[in-house]
């Protein structure tokens, strides 16, 4: 495991697990039942295939719960690991979902920013044996913080067109990320990003990862606020 990059919105850990924890990762992907599902972003972007996923409650320690497995244990651990970046367990963040993604050949999924549902930010680490970066299926972001609202925004509906404009405000060029296997990037919650297209010559070879989101629920997201209110109140007095 490896630091490789880190940016303000984003890090890059390649050889994130063992070889067997990575072998015993990939069995189980191949073990669960995938749905196909049409984007919520674009019509455009063809489908892409998602398993059953689970959530784990940090406050329960189920993340350290027994039998569960390794590739879910060694992500939570790199989680809180990274305070400095997701915030602090059970007052930050307080659960973690996972579920496995399986991207075919034609498909990308369209900018968003994946903002809200009290999340801190996401994870993906790519599970399939071999990528070569001519296939595509980067992984493209924005590094930079959410600009201020602009006046425009309130007023398109489009999702892809309200993440568009925030680039075309962008002082940066996007970041793109190979999905390279056993790598693992960590992502900032309202950062813009996309999955690039991935290109026909992939063939049968299908984008495989692991993502998550890291969250805070939503009743611990209104009590954390109702106490930064009467704090506020208080320090007003």
């Amino acid at each position: 495991m490896r630091e490789i990059q880190r940016g303000k919105r984003f890090i890059i850990i390649d050889d994130f697990l063992s070889e067997p924890v990575f072998s015993a990762a990939r069995d189980l992907m191949d073990r669960a039942a995938f749905t196909r599902r049409e984007s919520v972003i674009s019509d455009e972007d063809g489908p892409a295939f998602r398993s059953k996923g689970v959530r784990f409650k940090e406050e329960l320690g189920s993340l350290d719960a027994g039998g569960r497995p390794k590739a879910y244990e060694e992500l939570g651990r790199t989680v809180r690991a990274y305070s400095d970046f997701y915030g602090e367990a059970s007052t930050d963040w307080n659960r973690i979902a996972f579920a496995f993604w399986k991207y075919p050949a034609g498909s990308r999924l369209g900018w968003h920013n994946d903002a809200g549902r009290g999340r801190r930010g996401e994870f993906i680490l790519f599970l399939h044996d071999r990528w070569r970066p001519s296939w595509g299926g980067e992984l493209k972001l924005i590094d930079e913080d959410p600009p201020p609202p602009d006046a425009g925004d309130d007023v398109e509906s489009d999702l892809v067109r309200r993440m568009e404009r925030r680039i075309d405000r962008s002082t940066t060029s996007p970041v793109a990320i190979v999905p390279r296997p056993n790598r693992l990037v960590l992502v900032k919650s309202d950062t813009v990003h996309t999955i690039g297209r991935v290109d026909p010559t992939a063939g049968d070879t299908l984008r495989r990862s692991l993502t998550g989101f890291v969250s805070l629920s939503p009743e611990r997201t209104a009590a954390v606020g109702s106490a930064r209110e009467k704090l506020t109140a208080i320090l007003a007095d």
